[in-house]
């Protein structure tokens, strides 16, 4: 026995160790492959649920923007529209609580819906609260760049221009010549250097934006205004 045992080649006494270690240990093996089954089909279920979850709040959000739109056009002073309004900031606040992470699409549009409604509105504070969330969450997005524009837009409506200068300035700094908001933001931060008589910040914003963006509307208007300034 011993002879033979010599003469196993190596490849032969792996496999024999091999069988042993199989036939000692298969119930423990077993067990661990049905664990990882069970793994991988929760993993399987798991990322099921989790896209269905997200189709789901992408339909009620496109179904959110479509309520905001008919808002628009109904009687403000109607108990129709005080109803469907009533109703839309619920969905809405529905679709945040059921939302994934606060920079995910559905937070950011409902957000950015719930900014408009009360921009609508002419609520000017809450509308602002909702557009600052955006513009923090969303910051390097596209949404980020538009919010700030509402948001200021906001202020400025709200009577804070320092606060509306603030959010246009902010829009260059983070954005630069990547928003297309970063040209009626550029023009407006000067406007308001102008209507606050510092002149030479609004002649250096308005040569800035004519620089920047030659082809642009606002770049026309700021020539305009740099002849007057001049």
């Amino acid at each position: 026995m011993k002879d033979k045992n010599k003469n196993l080649t190596s490849s032969e006494k792996l496999a024999a160790k091999t069988e042993g270690f199989f036939a000692r240990n298969y119930r423990l093996l077993i067990i661990i492959l049905v664990l990882i089954a069970v793994a991988c089909v929760g993993i399987w279920i798991g990322s099921v649920i989790a896209g269905n979850s997200a189709s789901s709040r992408a339909d009620a959000v496109y179904q959110l923007e479509s309520d905001y739109n008919a808002l628009l056009l109904m009687d403000v002073n109607s108990s129709d529209y005080t109803t469907a309004a009533s109703q839309f900031v619920s969905d809405a606040e529905a679709i945040l609580a059921d939302a994934g992470a606060s920079g995910d699409y559905a937070s950011l549009k409902t957000n950015y819906l719930l900014g408009l409604y009360y921009a609508f509105a002419e609520d000017w504070a809450t509308a602002l609260s909702y557009f600052q969330t955006v513009a923090t969450d969303g910051q390097g997005t596209y949404f980020g760049s538009l919010a700030l524009a509402n948001a200021a837009a906001c202020a400025e409506n709200n009577g804070d221009q320092n606060l509306a200068l603030q959010y246009y300035n902010q829009i260059w700094d983070d954005y630069g010549t990547e928003a297309p908001e970063s040209p009626k933001a550029l023009f407006n931060a000067a406007r308001i250097y102008e209507q606050t008589g510092d002149t030479e910040l609004a002649t250096a914003t308005y040569n800035q934006l004519v620089d920047q963006f030659t082809s642009s509307e606002y770049s026309q208007l700021a020539s305009a205004r740099l002849i007057v300034l001049e």
